[in-house]
């Protein structure tokens, strides 16, 4: 197999022609730009081989070479070499110092046929010094109007389409923004020309074609100025007026005939002395003249050099159009492999210099989605492009490849006209796409101007993220009671909901870090239930009665001020029995619970255990034989005190929860007394248990599926939506980016989106790259592989990203990039080795067999080992501590074609633990993400 995953077939017939010779000599040298030091120079063609050597005495040595090349198609006697047609031979010459190589000093153009033959990195001399390359990029970027391009490998995938629906998205977004915008449209391919049929439906034609202005760009018979002058002046002749904005149209040719007869094509511009970058400069000096904003340019599909001197310009946007068929994805991949050789910098790619390709995946349906060759196709492709600059501090879900996707539609199968392809694409996944696109390019202009020029208030910028820091470490842990104000989340909105009316009998589910401390903390401080129905439902509600939250068991890390929260929250629960109760000790109830648990015990007695001392903490004995929840009530009743008992802390009392059979017992029964209260009608009587997930299975061995889903709508996970929401909580806390309380719950996950643009941008670099979208690789970088995502890693993030900021200013450039937005990309790419670095701590110390393990990785595992994917005869490792990884979230297992089991770990942990990616390994992590997280959002 080839890199694009084709069958490699070896030719029974090696050297057919002279051409093969060169052909061979060509991949030995680089293209001439590696030659062996004892040659000077080789020129092959059809009647001889001419060799020039630096001296009489190298001869012998250049025969060895050749031996080396060509093993026994060489004879060395007869200084031959044997063709496979026939007796036909290939002589061979050489000659001191008297021939060069031809083209050995000038440029590599932008051919398939020379780009082919060059390394992804360059050559090295026999002293290991880099040799200079002969492939030079264009010095200047093109800018004012942007070139835009459309390819295809194959033809039949929607390429004229998806050019077509950004075009019209261009139109649409510049009307929605009141500009008025500029737009000329090229109809590049001259061997099958597909807009230029459609254009022959307008009324108004045009009297120049592309044809045309190849030839006089290339044979100008007066000042090119002027040649470009007379052009414009025609192609504004036949104008598309769109909501004020205007649309020019070019077409390949103006007759059939014409397209018979094309002496003058792409590849001879790049052939001439101006330069190998002239089509690109030719394309842009007529956008120019035109005072166009944008030209887009629809090109030939396949090989063909009709196309490659714009596919291998890097000053030119390409979008890529396939399908997922195997056909088409090896195609283009193999193209993707050839402009990846000579793909720009990662820094003039992220500052918008020059573009990484972006691929647009068409014709997709559901089904065809979640088939495993759309997996293959997505992997093939990201392997395919692999420039070999990568930063440091990239994770494995940064991506130069951008890879959209749209869906079939029966309706796009038959289109002949302008109007036609509008009205068909309107409501369509392609025009959704090129809105997005077009949405950016029409503001990304006001932008760049911003980041071209330092912000005169970058000062201020910096003391909005020191208030930005501040908060987010005041909410990293909810232990310390710093942070006063509550996100109401979905579960905590369903938990209003649902109980608006009856008091809650829940267990709240969430993993470690998901908010169960926070917001058994923020519950404590409202007080009273009545005063977090109000709050959820973002309406002062008028009740009729009271019902007081009183904290029983919490956390053993809870800090001084949040101690001090919960000691007031069972303050007023004593005034609320005119002090009558005992003083509530949470030290004194863990003695009780770790004490019971060292008799043996039944559930019925564990029961009893749990009614007892919720019984006892406000003052109510019952006896030992008739203890029930029923009387708990009858008693709140008679003293008319609604009542929510709220547990935290768990895991600090049932520490051997996995092995212990008392401890899950334990649980086990208080976790089943929500269910018990369901049998009190009109209860006084409310219980709150934040669980963490791991206990509930251990406690849970029997109907686990059925308790999850009964209270599912209350668990403490975190999605896209919550996420975002999150970010924007933690922006109204810091009043930043002008975060608004009263948008919180209003905002959709579009809108958001564009709303934190003000906090870290849309995109991990300038908005015209192929960056990644912030939200989507913080989002990212911060989940497994299962999807999941905890609260706290988010706020750690953020935090780290503002602490960077303002520790570095100078270098993450926060004067450049603080007139858009507060934290800069290096900042918050550099935020996910500490973010990870805590979470390693973090579960090391909740987990001990996670502490145990990473003590072992520590001290007697080799760097070499600690990649992944890794196999388990790489790393020793027993089935139970892949569970117990593979349940944490460290591990996921995959298996391939070969059905080995692989296992990936997620960025949240893998920069923590030290571990590095394989090399090769990002195309089908971004694969696996992919399904984790779904397509709309990474």
């Amino acid at each position: 197999m080839d890199s694009t995953g084709a069958k490699l077939i070896m030719r029974s017939l090696r050297f057919i022609t002279w051409l093969d010779v060169k052909r061979l000599i060509q991949k030995e040298t680089l293209n001439g730009t590696k030659m062996p030091s004892c040659m000077s120079a080789i020129s092959c063609f059809s009647d001889a081989l001419e060799i020039g050597l630096p001296g009489e005495n190298y001869q012998s040595e250049a025969q060895a070479i050749l031996t080396e090349w060509f093993q026994d198609w060489y004879q060395k006697e007869e200084n031959i070499i044997r063709l496979d047609l026939g007796d036909s031979r290939l002589p061979i010459e050489f000659h001191e110092n008297e021939y060069e190589t031809s083209n050995k000093s000038g440029s590599i153009r932008p051919f398939w046929k020379e780009i082919a033959y060059l390394e992804n990195v360059l050559p090295e001399d026999d002293n290991g010094d880099k040799l200079p390359s002969r492939f030079h990029f264009p010095e200047h970027s093109l800018s004012s109007p942007e070139v835009i391009a459309f390819y295809s490998f194959k033809g039949g995938v929607g390429r004229t389409l998806h050019l077509a629906s950004h075009v019209f998205a261009l139109l649409d977004a510049a009307k929605d923004s009141n500009r008025k915008i500029t737009v000329l449209v090229i109809d590049a391919d001259l061997e099958a020309p597909g807009l230029t049929y459609w254009n022959r439906a307008e009324s108004q034609q045009p009297s120049v074609s592309f044809i045309d202005f190849l030839e006089a760009y290339h044979y100008s018979p007066t000042a090119r100025q002027a040649t470009l002058d007379i052009f414009a002046q025609e192609v504004q002749k036949t104008p598309k007026i769109e909501g004020g904005s205007t649309f020019y149209f070019l077409p390949a040719c103006l007759s059939d005939d014409q397209l018979l007869d094309t002496p003058v094509l792409p590849e001879h511009l790049a052939r001439s002395p101006e330069g190998e970058w002239t089509c690109g400069d030719a394309i842009h000096q007529l956008g120019k003249a035109l005072s166009a904003d944008y030209v887009l340019i629809d090109l030939r599909a396949g090989l063909s050099e009709i196309s490659s001197p714009v596919i291998f310009d890097p000053r030119i946007q390409r979008f890529f159009v396939t399908t997922a068929t195997e056909q088409s994805t090896a195609g283009l991949s193999l193209v993707l492999e050839q402009i990846s050789r000579i793909a720009p910098s990662e820094a003039d790619s992220s500052s918008g210099k020059f573009y990484d390709p972006s691929i647009i995946i068409s014709f997709l349906t559901q089904e065809l989605r979640e088939l495993p060759a759309f997996e293959n196709s997505l992997e093939k492709l990201n392997s395919a492009y692999s420039p070999p600059e990568r930063a440091e501090h990239d994770n494995l879900y940064t991506s130069r490849l951008e890879i959209k996707e749209t869906d079939f539609t029966q309706e796009l199968l038959y289109i002949n006209t302008w109007e036609e392809a509008k009205l068909k694409l309107a409501p369509t996944s392609v025009m959704r796409i090129a809105r997005e696109w077009a949405t950016s390019k029409v503001r990304e202009q006001s932008q760049v101007l911003a980041l071209d020029r330092e912000s005169e208030n970058s000062s201020v910028e910096l003391e909005e993220v020191r208030k930005f820091r501040t908060i987010c470490e005041q909410y990293e842990f909810a232990e310390s009671g710093k942070g006063e104000s509550l996100l109401v989340t979905e579960s905590l909105r369903n938990l209003a909901t649902s109980f608006r009316n009856d008091l809650p009998r829940v267990v709240s589910i969430g993993a470690k870090g998901a908010g169960k401390t926070f917001t058994y903390v923020q519950l404590s401080r409202l007080q009273d239930w009545e005063t977090f129905l109000s709050l959820a439902s973002g309406n002062a509600i008028d009740f009729e009665h009271k019902t007081h939250i009183f904290p029983l068991l919490q956390s053993s890390t809870l800090k001084d001020a949040a101690e001090d929260v919960v000691r007031a929250a069972r303050d007023a629960t004593r005034e609320a029995f005119s002090h009558t109760i005992p003083e509530f000790l949470h030290s004194e109830f863990g003695d009780r619970i770790r004490g019971f648990l060292e008799s043996p015990s039944g559930e019925l007695d564990w029961i009893r255990f749990w009614i007892k001392e919720l019984s006892q903490s406000i003052g109510f004995s019952q006896d030992e034989d008739s203890v029930s929840l029923s009387h708990l009530n009858s008693y709140l009743k008679e003293k008319d005190v609604r009542l929510i008992f709220l547990f935290d802390g768990l895991e600090d009392i049932f520490t051997e929860i996995a092995t212990n059979p008392q401890q899950q017992t334990a649980l086990s029964t208080l976790i089943s007394l929500p269910k018990r209260l369901n049998e009190i009608r009109q209860s006084n009587l409310g219980l709150i248990i934040l669980l963490r997930r791991d206990f509930l299975r251990h406690s849970k061995t029997q109907n686990l599926a059925q308790f999850e889903s009964l209270y599912k709508p209350y668990d403490l996970s975190w999605d896209a939506d919550s996420f975002l929401r999150l970010v924007y909580w933690v922006c109204i806390q810091a009043s930043v980016i002008q975060a608004n309380e009263a948008n919180l719950a209003a905002l959709s996950r579009e809108e958001l989106i564009l709303v934190l643009e003000r906090l870290w941008g849309k995109k991990l670099g300038n908005d015209a790259s192929n960056e990644a979208y912030t939200a989507n690789w913080v989002y990212a970088a911060l989940t497994d592989f299962k999807g999941k995502l905890q609260a706290r890693d988010i706020i750690r993030l953020l935090y780290h990203a503002a602490n960077i900021t303002i520790e570095n200013s100078k270098e993450v450039q926060f004067d450049r990039w603080s007139s858009n937005r507060l934290l800069p990309p290096q900042a918050i790419r550099r935020a996910i080795e500490p973010c990870s670095t805590g979470k390693v701590k973090e579960v090391k110390e909740e987990y001990p067999e996670f502490r145990r393990w990473v003590n072992k990785v520590e001290t007697e595992y080799t760097q070499d080992q600690k990649r992944v994917p890794f196999t388990l005869d790489t790393l020793d490792l027993d089935q139970a501590t892949i569970r117990m990884l593979e349940d944490i979230g460290v591990l996921y297992e995959d298996r391939g074609k070969d059905d080995i089991p692989r296992y990936y770990m997620p960025e949240i942990f893998r920069a923590g633990l030290g571990f590095a990616p394989q090399k090769g390994a990002r195309p089908r992590v971004l694969v696996l993400k992919r399904k984790a997280l779904g397509t709309n959002f990474l």
